[in-house]
């Protein structure tokens, strides 16, 4: 073999590899990452992602797998921080899939859950507050809305929405009596407006709404707002339905006639009272 017949090979030919320039690529690299995690422009883009989904880290008070998806939510915002990074809006992202997952299978073979719908509203609040000015009005429904929400959420029971001087929320549980009389106890004891002393009234139905979007819908959520229509102030109506979860030697019942348009004519109605 002849000196000409040997080609080198190109390993031989390439010159050794310089670690120094390695080291710089990879801390650039390093760097790069790092800032597109705190780039607000793409962790928007994420978080815009994650709203997108019909799931997400709200409580709902219907699916049971929500509670589970706020601690894992809580504990991301341990380990990542509750900086708005990239990395942190992914997590966010993985649990509302997550949740957005299991709500549909939930729909796909779950029967509608029975629940206590209630509403609230306020007496004689419009005519007040014909002749009162905007910051007093806001701050008698801020403290009468946050007084009923608390005593709903001390109860286990969920606001739906609050609408005007009323509110809408909802109960799985056997509280929904209790928690709406502690309420109208609560808001009469509120004294932040002149001249005006909030009184609820508030009207109880059990039934099978539909959600949609984190609202009830249906029937069964405007009988619960015609029996809150022919509540009297201070008092608590609740129908025949309720009874189905709660139990009636509970509380003290007087029956009221009732009547109202969209309601079965039939439905009997009761003002109620916890017997404690």
């Amino acid at each position: 073999m002849t000196a000409k017949d040997v080609t080198p090979s190109p390993q031989d030919s390439s010159e050794p590899d310089d670690p120094g320039r390695a080291r710089g690529a990879l801390a650039s690299a390093r760097e790069a990452v790092h800032a597109l995690n705190r780039n607000p422009t793409a962790a928007g883009a994420v978080r815009a992602a994650r709203e997108m989904l019909p799931g997400g880290p709200k409580k709902d008070l219907f699916r049971p797998e929500a509670e589970s998806t706020q601690r894992l939510n809580a504990l991301l915002d341990r380990v990542i921080g509750e900086e708005p990074t990239v990395t942190r809006e992914f997590g966010s992202l993985f649990t509302a899939t997550w949740q957005a997952f299991l709500s549909r299978r939930d729909e796909d073979y779950a029967p509608p859950k029975p629940v206590t719908i209630l509403f609230t509203d306020l007496v004689a609040f419009s005519s007040w507050a014909l002749h009162r000015s905007d910051d007093e009005i806001v701050r008698l429904l801020d403290a009468v809305n946050r007084t009923t929400r608390d005593v709903i959420h001390r109860h286990g029971g969920v606001v739906i929405k609050t609408m005007g001087d009323g509110a809408m929320a909802a109960f799985d549980s056997d509280s929904a009596i209790e928690a709406t009389f502690e309420a109208v106890e609560a808001v009469g004891q509120i004294d932040v407006a002149d001249g005006y002393r909030p009184i609820l009234r508030a009207g109880l139905h059990t039934g099978t709404p539909q959600r949609v979007k984190g609202d009830l819908i249906g029937v069964d959520v405007n009988i619960a707002a015609r029996v809150a229509e022919a509540a009297s102030g201070g008092e608590v109506l609740a129908s025949e339905t309720v009874f189905t979860i709660a139990d009636r030697t509970r509380y003290q019942l007087r029956p009221r006639r009732f009547k109202a348009k969209g309601a079965p004519r039939k439905l009997q109605v009761y003002a109620v009272r916890p017997l404690y």
